[in-house]
């Protein structure tokens, strides 16, 4: 059986274009962001999609809204709060709709802990290239009251396996709405990346990563893995 599985970063945000840390803080997309939502919408409209996913902050939220508004696949998606963070809405979505799940924590970015609004350049500045490097960049040294990567491994993938695999394994197209480091996370497992490698792994704002996956039992393999607009 094969399932289609999409990973989206949201569109260029605020504090992107700031430089600044910005981990959970609900900053808003920038111009830029909402040109690269609407161009990925072009690239995935004619995708037929199962079930899409975001976390609670906005420029995800607003990223996945703008793609599923130039969707024309043939079904609706209905907005639904994921479990535990509103009370949840009785309603579920008939054959020719989909659900589309908002605030899913356990997809947010990365906790970046003091370093939430702070520029990069800054801190770099302050506390010299090594220590930049390992709250930024390595993956099992957290920033002062903020997560690692491995941190964020650990809240993202549990989700992904209880809610999103099944999905997978039962062949569907699912579209994920995500951050840079929730999405390094989820790639961390599909392709295998060591501790080590995962490190020099960035995604870009904006561009869908199409994996087309083979499922067998429990198993997910990855048969394809396309980067839409690249290049």
């Amino acid at each position: 059986m094969t399932a289609t599985l999409i990973l989206i970063r949201h569109g260029r945000s605020l504090w992107n274009d700031q430089n600044r840390f910005t981990g959970w803080v609900d900053v808003p997309l920038v111009e830029r962001g909402w040109q690269e939502a609407e161009a990925a919408g072009r690239l995935l409209a004619d995708y037929r999609f199962d079930a899409a996913y975001t976390s609670h902050l906005q420029r995800a939220i607003c990223t996945l809204q703008v793609v599923l508004r130039a969707n024309r696949g043939g079904r609706t998606p209905i907005f639904i709060p994921a479990e535990g963070t509103v009370p949840r809405e009785s309603y579920q979505p008939s054959g020719d709709e989909f659900p589309a799940y908002l605030h899913v924590v356990a997809l947010a970015e990365r906790h970046y802990g003091d370093l939430q609004g702070l520029n990069k350049d800054q801190v770099r500045a302050q506390y010299g290239e090594e220590q930049f490097v390992k709250w930024r960049r390595g993956y099992d040294t957290p920033p002062p009251n903020g997560e690692s990567l491995k941190d964020t491994v650990a809240r993202a993938l549990p989700y992904f396996n209880a809610e999103i695999r099944p999905r997978l394994l039962a062949g569907e197209t699912v579209l994920i709405s995500a951050h840079g480091n929730s999405l390094r996370a989820l790639t961390k497992e599909l392709e295998g990346i060591s501790d080590h490698d995962i490190i020099k792994l960035e995604i870009p704002t904006g561009v869908p990563i199409v994996y087309t996956l083979d499922a067998a039992g429990d198993a997910l393999r990855i048969a394809g893995k396309r980067v839409l607009g690249a290049g």
